[in-house]
């Protein structure tokens, strides 16, 4: 008994007891942090609200990327070519919409993993890396790109560029990258073959083509599930640290394919929702 009221005094609250059946009592014992153990009928059961509180959806904060997921998952169930009547966009609509929102000038756009990987200069100059929605152009995951990889501003844009390109018989392209005076460019030849392309970054002019390879624009453009230590560094650079507990939860409940990990944010602890196929926070918690 004398143990039980230290546990008490030291724990948190001591619930008042009550009958849990005929001829049994239980009472609870809190740790005043939403968790503590419960004693019923000689057995001993520990709790923690935190982490189921009120169920598998309730506590939980879903971000901008939550509904980004759901609408691209919606897509690769359709057979990856639409999602909500919407059609996949290649990379020159995708940097139409982009720099007709932004004002700004793309310089470089990768698709990998079920996402565009963008960068480009900012209305105001500012040079950047985002996520971009293949079916609606739509950015996310926006940050400042590494400084030492500032392009010259005097380069032919991309939409000219690939349509150069288109002319002279490539298409469906995966790859646009900015690397000095020349563009990597990947797209398809007249014979569907995956071509790695350099071009003059000043006047578009090809100086060499090559055989690809690999290709990322599959007549699927579902991605594949990455483990969640693929994504830790990308995380880190938002503050999260301290992962811990992560397990994969293959959808349902209107969540997207993604793990659930607790870590901490700043100082806090936090369970959160990381998608399996971008490594975007969906969710978080605070506890």
């Amino acid at each position: 008994m004398k143990k039980l009221l230290i546990l008490a005094a030291v724990g948190g609250t001591l619930a008042a007891a009550a009958p849990a059946q005929a001829g049994g009592f239980s009472f609870s014992i809190s740790n005043g942090h939403g968790g503590g153990v419960t004693f019923s009928n000689g057995q001993v059961q520990h709790y923690n609200n935190n982490y189921n509180r009120g169920g598998y959806n309730d506590g939980w904060n879903r971000t901008e990327h939550y509904h980004q997921a759901r609408k691209m998952q919606q897509g690769w169930g359709n057979g990856g070519n639409r999602h909500g009547g919407k059609k996949f966009n290649y990379i020159p609509k995708t940097v139409q919409l982009i720099q007709k929102r932004t004002g700004g000038k793309v310089t470089d756009i990768v698709f990998r993993n079920g996402v565009y990987h963008v960068k480009g200069f900012g209305q105001n100059g500012r040079y950047s890396q985002a996520k971009a929605d293949p079916y609606n152009g739509r950015l996310f995951d926006v940050r400042r790109a590494n400084p030492n990889e500032v392009p010259h501003h005097r380069v032919i844009g991309v939409r000219k560029l690939l349509a150069g390109l288109r002319h002279e018989g490539f298409k469906r392209f995966d790859r646009v990258d900015l690397k000095g005076n020349v563009y990597k460019v990947r797209g398809l030849n007249k014979r569907g073959k995956a071509k790695l392309i350099t071009v003059n970054s000043r006047n578009g002019h090809i100086k060499n083509v090559r055989n690809a390879q690999r290709y990322n624009l599959a007549n699927n453009v579902k991605p594949q599930r990455k483990p969640f230590k693929h994504w830790r560094s990308g995380l880190k650079q938002h503050n999260y640290s301290n992962f811990h507990n992560a397990r994969y939860v293959s959808g349902g409940n209107d969540w997207t394919d993604h793990y659930q990990v607790r870590g901490k944010h700043n100082k806090r602890n936090v369970d959160l929702r990381i998608c399996a196929y971008t490594g975007s926070v969906l969710g978080y918690r605070y506890l």
